[in-house]
Formats: structure tokens, sequence, C-alpha cells
């Protein structure tokens, strides 16, 4: 047995025991730590899974929670008690031997918040040295789509309104659990904290059922998704999917050709845009994390496309003075074809053959991710969001795409808090906000 010193803004000090082949507090437990501190809403329920040395129950502890807290270690249970019970945590935390995967173990009701430090170390190859099996249980990865995997297939028949699950991932290099795991089963996710530690990024991500479980609205044949979205409720996670519009448009009042099994798709946002970012920002935001689960770029501002610049769908924002909130349109290609003797392309070409309403959940939970209001999880940094807008558009310029400004090649140097493009040319730093004076080769 170890003792070791955990202290941080919000927590501790504390004199923590640890004994042998228990995880102790390191850099990732003060990560997970600092993103439980920023949920907000009314602390009630919560489980930790995987609970080492007890730290972050006793974290959650103190911000109010009541804990169930398990791990499959026998020693990290014993370590957990003594900690809780030395620091006087015993009435609100309650520390069991269990956990995913383990036979009858399952997450008690009313739970409103789960936290997990996820294993993320890679299950050992053959040949490789063992961990005891206790250390393996606790601290490695599973296999075809890993410990997260396990826990989101258990919550599948529960009732998760209202739940928020926490969890730190390793995202790069990507572990064996994938957050898309997660987005493909109707579920959103938004970063709270994130870091690099090493040659490992380490992300904290709240993941929530999209709209609270509440189904989208569905219709067969309308004039337009954008407007049929304007009548939606004004309370709520609203949105629409349609299988074919009459008149649907794109940028400046273009028409949006469509095929049967496209995503044709609208969202009627009830808050306004400046209590996030600015409508600019949001919309390459958007489109940012749209491109990354589809595999595909995306043209700054709001074209998703192939490596080859082929487009593949579009994200378009409207709003009017007379309506609350602001309103999102997609539209995206299932297949190749040709439009007005131009080659398109479609998510079969990036993704795979992939059903229409597995396309609707990524992008339903990923636009929930940047937009939906939640009474736990807060809005999304303005930084993250400028970080998924920026890394979405650098894919293209990383393989040598070139952009001009009227004849002269300039070289793209950022975004800025309006969404508008910042370029290089002749040495001088400009603004662009008009796409259309931008000519992109690839």
């Amino acid at each position: 047995m170890k003792k070791m010193r955990f202290d941080m803004e919000n927590f501790g000090p504390w004199e923590i025991d640890v004994a042998p082949t228990v995880y102790p507090p390191r850099e990732d437990t003060e990560l997970l730590c600092r993103a439980i501190s920023r949920l907000t809403g009314k602390a009630s329920k919560a489980v930790e899974i995987g609970c080492g040395s007890g730290v972050v129950s006793m974290a959650l502890s103190t911000l109010g929670w009541n804990v169930n807290s398990y791990d499959v270690n026998p020693y990290a249970v014993a370590c957990s008690r003594a900690n809780v019970e030395r620091y006087g945590f015993e009435h609100k935390i309650t520390v069991r031997e269990g956990g995913v995967g383990e036979e009858g173990w399952e997450v008690p009701e009313g739970t409103k918040l789960i936290v997990w430090n996820l294993p993320y170390l890679e299950p050992p190859e053959e040949g490789a040295p063992l961990l005891e099996p206790i250390e393996e249980a606790s601290m490695s990865d599973l296999g075809n789509g890993g410990w997260s995997k396990e826990l989101l297939d258990g919550l599948e028949d529960s009732d998760n309104e209202g739940l928020t699950v926490v969890v730190l991932f390793r995202t790069d290099p990507i572990s064996p659990s994938n957050p898309d795991d997660w987005l493909s089963s109707g579920w959103s996710s938004r970063t709270l904290e994130m870091e690099r530690i090493g040659d490992e990024k380490l992300e904290v991500l709240a993941l929530w059922k999209t709209g609270s479980g509440v189904m989208e609205d569905r219709e067969e044949l309308c004039e337009s998704a954008m407007d049929s979205a304007r009548g939606m409720p004004n309370t709520g996670w609203q949105r629409i999917v349609v299988e074919k519009q009459i008149s649907g448009r794109g940028r400046r009042g273009t028409a949006w050709e469509s095929r049967p099994g496209d995503l044709l798709a609208s969202w009627k946002i009830n808050r306004e845009p400046s209590e996030i970012s600015t409508p600019g920002m949001l919309q390459i935001g958007i489109g940012g994390a749209i491109s990354e689960s589809l595999n595909c770029d995306l043209k700054w501002p709001n074209d998703l496309i192939s490596a080859r610049g082929e487009k593949i769908g579009g994200i378009m924002i409207e709003a009017n003075s007379s309506d609350p909130g602001f309103r999102i349109g997609i539209g995206i290609n299932s297949s190749p074809r040709e439009v007005g003797g131009v080659s398109c392309h479609g998510w079969s070409g990036t993704m795979g053959m992939v059903s229409l309403e597995t396309v609707f959940r990524i992008v339903d939970g990923r636009v929930s991710g940047i937009l939906e209001n939640l009474e736990m999880v807060p809005d999304i940094d303005q930084e993250i969001l400028e970080m998924i807008s920026w890394k979405a558009l650098s894919r293209s310029l990383s393989r040598g795409v070139q952009a001009e400004f009227g004849n002269e090649k300039i070289r793209i140097v950022g975004i800025d808090v309006n969404g508008f493009l910042l370029v290089e040319a002749d040495g001088y730093e400009i603004v662009v906000s008009d796409s259309h004076s931008v000519t992109w080769r690839y």
C-alpha cells in the first residue's frame, strides 16, 4: 500500500491509499475531475464505473452527487472504501465490486449520470508481457468496440431519458472504444475537456440520447423541408426528414436536386445563434463535424465534398426576424451522379453502403452535439468549435488543394469568429466573406 496526495481546484487535498494493481490518480483523473466540475443542473444520483482509488467518486460527492461506485478489482473496492470513509463520504458514496460485463450487473434505477475513465490500454498481444489478471481486467480495453460498446449495448433497453454519460476516451491514437459507435446508435456527444499527454490525446465527452429520445417528424412529400421546419413547435429538439421535396433550395436560392434514398432533413433550433457562436461559425462547425463522420472534406463555407472536390452535400442556415431561433437544412447525396453536367459524389463513396437511417442518426447527433440545449451539459466551447472547423478545412489543404482569389493564388491561414476566411496574398492578410470570390483547384 502506498499513499498519494490528490489536490486540485475544488477537490482535496486528500491523502489517498493506493494498493498494488489499483490504478492511481494521474493526469487523466484530473482531466475527468475538471470535466465533471463543468456539469450544470441539479446533482442527484450518479454511477462511477471503475472507481479505482475512489477519487472521482469523492469529487462527484463534493459536487453534491450521491454515488454508486463499482470496480471489478476487489483491491480497488477496498481502497475506495477506505478513502471514502477517511474523508467522511460514506453517507453519499456506496462502493461495490462489479461493473460492465459482469454477470447480473446493471445501472441502478434513477441514475442521471454515469462516469467512466475508460480503460484504454491496448489488449496484450500474444507473446507480449502479461499484466496481472486483475490489472488486465480493469486497465485494458477490449477489441470489437471496446468497453465503451459494452456499456452502450447495456443501455439500449433501458430508460435513458435525462441520462448523461461522461466518458474519458483516448481519441488519438484511437482505441477500440470509439465515440462513433454512440453516434450511429442515436446518441449525441460534446467535448468537455481534452488534453494531449505524450503521444496520446485524451478527450472527455458528455453523451446523451439525441433529443431525449424523442423521434423526428417524417414526411413523404413537401414543398421544402426548410419551410416545413418553420411550422414545428417552438420548444424541444425539433427536426424533420422528408423523402421528396418539390422546391428544395441551396445557397443563394439555387435549387437542390435529390434522388430517392438521399438525406433531406431540416432542424428548427429553438434558441438564438448568439447563445453559442455566430451563424457563419456554426455553419462551418456543423459541416466540419459531419464531414469527419462521413469521411469526406469540407469546402468553405458549407459544402461537403469528396477528396477530388465533387459535391456530396451542403448545409444551410436560415433565420427570419418574425420567427424565433433559426433553421438548418442539410442535404446529402447517397450515391454519385451528374447534376447539370457536373459530377457529384455520395456517402456510398466515402463510407460504403451505409443506410439512410444510420446517416441521419449520425448527422442528427452531430448537429445536436453543437446546438442542443441541455440542463446538465454546458454549451460547446468557442475554441472547440473553431478547432472542429479548421480541422475540417485543413484536410483538403494538407493534400495540396490550391485557392485563388480573383486570378491570384492565396494561402489560407485561418477562420475568424464570423466564419469568414482569412487568407494571405502578396504579404497582406485579407478577410474573405463571399465564397464565390474564391476558386478551388483540386
